[in-house]
């Protein structure tokens, strides 16, 4: 019951309009863009046949790794798998495909990324074809402000070969790493030649939303379905009052990962990807991975328990349920504070239940204590005013002379 209530926290202060969490996001110069594609109706091979006209523009300009989504429910025709392949061939593509814990449809099993189980991905062409792929393994629940991934552990459905993040296939890539090469770990980071993406004991990196971009996209690609033909739309600028030029567009993806983003790719989409995946290669790049401390809950607890007994025991009840409620805020406020501040994740759910649970059963314990002292005080008053009745009657009355 309680993992279920994990990161709770985060999520209602994340929802406060405004709130710390969102002040704490700067704009941030990244080696990273995303691309937008709009036509939601656009067909599976216009998706393909879109994807293939823009990689070839993006790596004209210089960019180095573009990560493609695959859509949920792929038809794989002749001329798609032609398109597909030759989008491989430009050799600076990585297609994605959604982990089994960001299910496509709310009614699916609602796995978890703590979840060792989950670790499976489908090949996206049901390994027909032989290209790079990745999982987008990326998971935001509940508007948090917290975003989890595993960079390695996958295995492939069919065959059970390891699958990689696709943010850890494109950062390889990046620093010139062959895609077979298998990336060593120290002290809890996979080394990613000069960089390093941190791993939890149970094997997910966790980042918060901390990075925005000047532009989070230079350019975007809309399918004209009267004429067949796309169309591309610079972005603005705010300095200039205008649309910055198809070609500056273009070169402003010189040197970087590019992940596009299309919105009919998924039947139901839970994560934005295009923005999760800034928040981990800002990660990357600025080391700010945040670091998990839950090995003080035990210790924390007995300590919280034991005050609070003695507390209880020594002062009024209202005073105990007072101090418990404090000790509750303050155990959310130091999260917080832990999180925004030192990139510190501290689960306080963990502490804040016991807490409670002491300030509501500590002072029932107490009135039951001192309800049973009361009675046996009286039981036991009673039977002494009873015993000295029984001897005031068994004492014969004195004649007075």
């Amino acid at each position: 019951m309680l993992d279920s209530l994990q990161h709770k926290a985060l999520a209602v202060g994340a929802s406060v309009p405004y709130g710390m969490y969102w002040k704490t996001i700067k704009p941030t110069a990244l080696p990273y863009r995303i691309l937008p594609v709009y036509g939601s109706q656009m067909s599976q091979e216009q998706y393909f046949e879109t994807v293939k006209a823009v990689v070839r523009k993006l790596k004209v300009a210089g960019a180095k790794v573009v990560i493609v989504p695959v859509p949920d429910l792929i038809l794989l025709s002749p001329r798609a798998n032609k398109t597909i392949q030759e989008i491989a061939a430009d050799g600076i593509v990585v297609f994605g495909v959604p982990a089994a814990f960001n299910a496509p449809m709310p009614w699916e099993r609602d796995l978890r990324i703590e979840d060792k189980n989950a670790w499976w991905a489908i090949h996206p062409f049901f390994n027909r074809l032989k290209v790079p792929w990745g999982v987008m393994s990326a998971a935001i629940k509940e508007d948090s402000p917290l975003i989890r991934f595993v960079p390695v552990g996958f295995r492939e459905n069919a065959t059970g070969d390891p699958v990689s993040d696709v943010a850890t296939i494109a950062m390889k890539r990046y620093v010139g790493i062959p895609d077979g090469e298998e990336l060593p770990v120290s002290r809890s980071r996979l080394l990613v030649g000069p960089l390093g993406i941190q791993i939890g004991q149970d094997g997910v990196s966790s980042v918060r939303l901390a990075y925005n971009m000047k532009r989070l996209s230079e350019i975007s690609v809309s399918l004209n379905f009267t004429t067949d033909s796309l169309e591309y739309y610079p972005a603005w600028d705010e300095s200039r009052k205008a649309t910055i030029t198809p070609e500056e567009a273009w070169l402003n993806h010189k040197g970087s990962i590019v992940m596009m983003e299309w919105d009919g790719d998924r039947r139901f989409q839970f994560v934005y990807y295009g923005w999760a995946y800034l928040q981990i290669f800002g990660s990357v790049f600025n080391g700010s991975f945040l670091t998990v401390h839950n090995e003080w809950n035990v210790l924390l607890i007995t300590t919280l328990v034991v005050l609070l007994s003695v507390f209880s025991y020594s002062f009024r009840n209202s005073l105990t349920i007072f101090v418990s409620f404090v000790l509750a805020v303050a155990a959310v406020v130091t999260s917080g504070w832990l999180f925004i501040s030192h990139n510190v994740l501290f689960e306080p759910i963990y502490v804040m239940v016991p807490i409670v649970l002491c300030g509501f059963i500590l002072p029932l314990v107490k009135i039951s204590g001192e309800k049973r002292i009361a009675e046996e005080t009286i039981k036991s008053l009673e039977e002494e005013n009873r015993r000295l009745l029984d001897l005031q009657r068994s004492v014969p009355p004195q004649v007075l002379p």
